[in-house]
């Protein structure tokens, strides 16, 4: 006994009816849906367009040993027109950068062009304009160099302070860059350092000015050793107490010492004693005796000229 076979006319029949039934399941809910979308749809393309710029960051790619000799733009604007709605979403979107692939280029002058299709934009929006439209890469070798340190020191100290001597360690740093870059360089200057308030010795870690030389440092920062004294004391502070600092016990013969110092009648007046003690470093030392010199701390506004004794007994045990 076999099956009928269901004609053509009935299976297109069926498939209609399942097709209506599912339209007609809440067909009052889907029609407003539907209605809504176009209503929606139809205020948002018809009210006025805006102007907005959407600026993507510019990635360059390339080899190790290869890259730009010239400046080139972190970012690029795109100039946006379309609905208001539309373009919010875009400046509220987060963009991956544009990458430049040049991993298998060689030092050359590169034309690279920016086309709308750089941007990911909705229908109804439009790219008005590209800036740049292009940029030309300047591909050069990377190379390295070791080159002098010049603190750039701006205006004198205070009246009755002079500078002793100026230092910078280490002497040489080692910068890299494009080769035509590096190539001219034969010293770098520090950040300015400011003398004009500078009433005690400096010993710092100062940033280097390289902005102006399109080179970045391959080293560590250097540091800067500025020595100042006052030209003679106007005040005397007798009885400045001396700490020790040790791992041991300490035994200190002199239990104070005098501090000549320079500075104003104002900031005498005003000054904590609590803010000046001599000070005696032996954290690295066995137990012994020992002559050390006395370390003075003393507000920035003060000079220190001399320390009666400069040195004194320390016994650790």
């Amino acid at each position: 006994m076999t099956t009928p076979k269901i004609s053509s006319l009935a299976r297109k029949k069926t498939f209609l009816e399942r097709l209506w039934t599912f339209v007609s399941l809440n067909i009052g809910t889907k029609t407003i849906s539907v209605v809504m979308a176009i209503v929606v749809w139809g205020i948002v393309l018809g009210s006025r367009n805006i102007e907005v710029t959407k600026e993507i960051p510019l990635e360059l790619i390339t080899p190790a040993d290869i890259i730009p000799g010239n400046d080139i733009p972190d970012r690029i604007a795109f100039r946006l027109s379309g609905p208001k709605a539309f373009l919010r979403s875009v400046l509220d979107r987060k963009e991956e950068p544009i990458r430049v692939n040049l991993s298998g280029a060689k030092p050359a002058l590169i034309t690279y062009r920016f086309f709308s299709d750089n941007i990911r934009v909705p229908i109804g929006v439009k790219v008005l304009s590209i800036n740049p439209a292009a940029i030309l890469i300047k591909l050069e070798y990377l190379k390295r160099k070791e080159v002098p340190i010049h603190l750039d020191l701006q205006g004198t100290p205070p009246d009755g302070f002079r500078i002793v001597k100026t230092e910078v360690k280490p002497e040489l740093i080692r910068i890299k860059g494009p080769e035509s870059k590096v190539d001219g360089i034969t010293e770098v200057l520090t950040a300015p350092i400011d003398l004009t308030h500078l009433k005690r010795s400096l010993d710092k870690e100062v940033p280097l000015d390289l902005l102006r030389y399109n080179v970045q440092l391959d080293s560590a920062l250097p540091r800067a050793f500025i020595e100042v004294e006052p030209l003679s004391a106007n005040f005397r502070i007798k009885n400045v107490d001396i700490r020790v600092l040790s791992r041991y016990k300490t035994r200190v013969e002199e239990k104070s010492v005098t501090v000549f110092v320079q500075g104003s009648s104002e900031d005498i007046q005003n000054l904590d004693r609590d803010q000046i003690f001599g000070l005696i470093d032996l954290t690295d030392r066995t137990k012994g005796k020992y002559i050390e010199p006395v370390k003075v701390t003393l507000p920035k506004n003060i000079g220190l000229v001399k320390v009666v004794p400069d040195h004194v007994n320390v016994t650790l045990y």
